[in-house]
């Protein structure tokens, strides 16, 4: 396949390369778009996309560092483009998740509610705010701020119950607040938040049961040839 000697050109060379699983190529298709459009002068929103895109290419490729970077770019760059609020939000929220996972839990709270200020203005979906609610409880555990951390995992639940397939979550919340409730010695709200996370483990497991029984009773059928005819 050809491709324009442009910005254009070369970031769509980068995410041909990377759905083949050439990482490497695609890195250097995405900087050298971005140097492209950088010459342009008017493109932010497609430097912002290159940036973008290489953030998630480095956790793929397990260089975090670098990953945090790409985010940073990128977080810059939307933050001069009028009207996208839901992309600084998400970019917020993702950089909070990698820094607390680099047990830089300072910089990823600052991340993490500047990403809720977002919110107010950018509605995003409910599971990725309860996401980011949940890391900022995990921040405040961290850090011995109990109550906080508790507030935290309950909005986090607020956002989680408006969204399916979120048992499991559910779950983890419920047993986070059983812990920092046990902690603070409030033990019947404790015992409550244990006993719905059991609740919440037995119905998803009762979900992924059903699921697969479904899956194993109903036959496999051949997509590529209608009923009552053979393959050549």
């Amino acid at each position: 396949m050809s491709y324009t000697q442009d910005g254009h050109g070369f970031f769509t060379r980068a995410l041909d390369a990377e759905d083949r699983g050439r990482l490497d190529e695609a890195e250097t298709a995405y900087q050298q778009a971005i140097v492209l459009f950088e010459e342009e002068g008017d493109s932010l929103q497609e430097q912002a996309a290159c940036h973008y895109n290489l953030g998630h290419l480095y956790l793929g490729m397990n260089r975090p560092g670098r990953a945090v970077t790409a985010y940073e770019n990128a977080l810059g760059l939307f933050c001069r483009i009028p009207g996208s609020g839901k992309h600084r939000a998400r970019t917020h929220l993702i950089l909070g998740s990698l820094l607390l996972e680099l047990d830089r839990a300072h910089d990823a709270e600052e991340h993490l509610l500047d990403a809720l200020g977002q919110y107010l203005d950018a509605p995003h979906e409910a599971q990725d705010q309860a996401q980011c609610h949940v890391n900022l409880g995990r921040v405040y555990e961290r850090g011995e701020r109990h109550t906080q951390a508790i507030t935290a995992y309950n909005r986090a639940l607020d956002f989680y119950q408006e969204t399916e397939a979120t048992t499991t979550d559910q779950a983890e919340c419920f047993t986070a607040l059983g812990r920092l409730y046990e902690h603070a010695g409030r033990m019947k709200e404790s015992g409550a938040a244990y006993a719905a996370a059991a609740r919440l483990r037995w119905a998803a497991e009762q979900q992924r049961v059903e699921q697969q029984s479904t899956e194993q009773q109903s036959p496999a059928r051949d997509a590529g040839v209608p009923d009552g005819e053979d393959r050549p």
